[in-house]
C-alpha cells in the first residue's frame, strides 16, 4: 500500500524559540511499514511547504495524521481535506487516543490508533490491503454499523525489535536546531513512566511499565546520528531517561569507549538524581550539558495535589549535585494548582529564580484529555477550544483565580526570573520576550513519547 503520514505544524513553545525536531513517532511507523514492503511518504509541516487543502491525497491508499491537543484543530482540518478525496484516514496521538469514540463519531477519521502506533498501523495497513475494512486489531478503534469497536492492545515490550526511525524519508537538513553550539537532533531510548502525575498523559499513553532499549541498540543509533548524519548534539526525549541509573552509566561508558564526543541533554526527576551521584558524574563525563527537571512547585502541599511523589528538599539537593558536575538545569514549574494561592505561587517563582537554572519554564495547569486531571475537571472546563490548551491559558473554572489573574501571575513569573542580570546576559531580551509571548504546550510528540506538561 501507499501510505502518507502527516505531522501538522506546531506553533508551540519550543518551536517559537527555534527548536525543531523530526517526528520520530511517524519515523518509527514508516520504518516498520517499509520493512514490510509498503511505500511511505512523510510530510512534516513544521519544516516542509505543504498545502493540505490542495494536496493529491488520491495518490495514496491511506493517510495517517499525528494529533495532539494543541494541534487538534489543524489536524481535524487536514483530515477533512483528505476525506473529501475519498481516502481513508487514520489518526493517532495522545489527544485522539483519549477521545477516540467522539472523534470517530464526528466523521473526521475512519480509524484511531490508541497508544503506540507501530504494530497497530502495520496490521491495519495489511488488513486494508487484503480488503478487510473492519479488522480485529489490538490498539485500533473504528465504527462498524455505528457501533464503537476497539480491542485494547499490549505495549511493545521488546523495543530493540523496532527498526530505527525512518530519517531518510525526512528532510533532516531542514532541522536547524542547535544545542551547545552544535547541530542537534533527538532520539528515544525508552518508553513508559511508572509515575502517575495527575497532570501528565505519559503513563496513560505509553503505560506505567517502563520499557527500555538495550545499551548496545542505543549506541548503534547514536553512532548513526553522530558519525553518519553529522550531528554534534543529541536530545534524549525519553519521558524518564534516568529511571535506571546503572543503564545510564553503561550508556555513558559506551559513548566514551566508542569515542562519541558530543553534547546532549535529557529529561530526569530530582529524586533520581539524589542518591545517584555516580550516574550524574558519568553523564557529565559523557557530554551531558543539561537536564530537564520538573519541579512543578515550591510548596509540598501542591506537589502532593499533583501526585508528584516529590518534595522541595529533594529538589534542592538534586540541583546541588548537578551544579557540582557543571550540568545546566532546565527547570519546569506549573502554576494554578487547585490548592495554589498567590502566596504559594510567589513562593514557587522566587524558588525558581533562586535555583540558578539556565532555562526556567512556567506553565498554567491544563487538564489535557487522557490525564487524571481532565477526568477530575472536565465538568469545569470553560472552553473546548483546544488551541488554548497550550499551557499559557486557564481553561477551567479555578476556585481561586480568574483567567486574567492567573495570566498576569504567569507573565510576572517570567519577568521576575528572566529580568535577572544573570539570565539577561546569558539569554538576552529577545529570548525573554519570545518565551513570555509564545503560546505552546509541552506535548512534544504524538505517536511518540507523548507528554502534556513534561513531569
Amino acid at each position: 500500500m501507499k501510505v502518507l503520514l502527516i505531522n501538522p505544524p506546531n506553533q508551540g513553545y519550543y518551536h517559537r524559540l527555534g527548536a525543531f525536531y523530526p517526528p520520530l513517532g511517524l519515523g518509527y511507523i514508516s520504518s516498520l511499514l517499509r520493512s514490510r514492503g509498503h511505500e511511505v511518504k512523510i510530510v512534516d509541516m513544521n519544516v516542509q511547504d505543504f498545502d493540505f487543502t490542495t494536496a493529491r491525497y488520491e495518490e495514496f491508499d491511506l493517510v495517517g495524521i499525528s494529533v495532539d491537543t494543541v494541534r487538534f484543530r489543524i489536524g481535524q482540518a487536514i483530515a477533512k481535506a483528505v476525506k473529501k478525496k475519498g481516502v481513508p484516514v487514520v489518526v493517532g496521538g495522545p489527544h485522539v487516543s483519549a477521545e477516540a469514540e467522539d472523534i470517530l463519531r464526528s466523521g473526521i477519521a475512519d480509524y484511531v490508533v490508541i497508544g503506540e502506533g507501530e504494530v497497530p498501523m502495520l496490521e491495519l495497513v495489511e488488513a486494508l490491503e487484503s480488503g478487510d475494512k473492519y479488522p480485529e486489531i489490538q490498539g485500533v478503534a473504528y465504527l462498524q454499523d455505528q457501533a464503537f469497536k476497539f480491542t485494547p492492545g499490549e505495549f511493545l515490550k521488546d523495543l530493540d525489535s523496532l527498526p530505527f526511525p525512518d530519517r531518510e524519508e525526512l528532510p533532516m537538513n531542514a532541522y536547524k536546531t542547535k544545542f551547545d553550539g552544535k547541530r542537534a537532533t533527538s532520539l528515544i531510548t525508552s518508553r513508559g513512566c511508572p509515575f502517575d502525575c495527575e497532570f501528565c498523559s505519559a503513563s496513560q499513553f505509553m503505560g506505567r511499565l517502563w520499557r527500555k532499549r538495550s545499551v548496545g541498540n542505543v549506541l548503534e543509533e547514536v553512532k548513526l546520528l553522530v558519525k553518519k548524519l553529522g550531528f554534534g548534539s543529541l536530545i534524549f526525549f525519553d519521558d524518564n531517561f534516568t529511571l535506571d541509573p546503572k543503564r545510564v552509566v553503561s550508556l555513558c561508558e559506551g559513548m566514551l569507549k566508542n569515542n562519541l564526543r558530543l553534547s546532549w541533554w535529557a529529561f530526569s526527576r530530582a529524586d533520581e538524581i539524589v542518591g545517584h551521584e555516580d550516574m550524574v558524574e558519568a553523564m557529565a563525563k559523557a557530554g551531558c550539558k543539561m537536564l530537564f527537571v520538573g519541579f512543578e512547585s515550591a510548596d509540598d502541599a501542591v506537589l502532593a495535589e499533583y501526585q508528584k511523589r516529590l518534595d522541595v528538599l529533594t529538589s534542592s539537593r538534586a540541583v546541588q549535585i548537578m551544579k557540582k558536575y557543571k550540568i545546566d538545569l532546565f527547570a519546569s514549574f506549573i502554576i494554578g494548582a487547585l490548592n495554589d494561592t498567590k502566596e504559594s505561587i510567589k513562593k514557587t517563582v522566587k524558588y525558581a529564580k533562586k535555583l540558578g537554572a539556565s532555562i526556567v519554564q512556567f506553565s498554567i495547569l491544563t487538564p489535557y484529555p487522557g490525564t487524571k486531571l481532565f477526568t477530575k475537571l472536565k465538568d469545569k472546563l470553560i472552553t473546548r477550544n483546544y488551541d488554548l490548551f497550550d499551557g499559557t491559558h486557564l481553561v477551567f473554572n479555578h476556585p481561586k483565580f480568574s483567567a486574567q489573574e492567573l495570566r498576569k501571575l504567569f507573565v510576572k513569573a517570567y519577568f521576575y526570573v528572566y529580568s535577572s542580570p544573570r539570565l539577561l546576559f546569558k539569554r538576552g531580551l529577545p529570548f525573554f520576550w519570545k518565551l513570555v509571548l509564545s503560546r505552546g504546550s509541552f506535548q512534544p510528540h504524538s505517536w511518540d513519547t507523548a507528554l502534556e506538561h513534561k513531569g
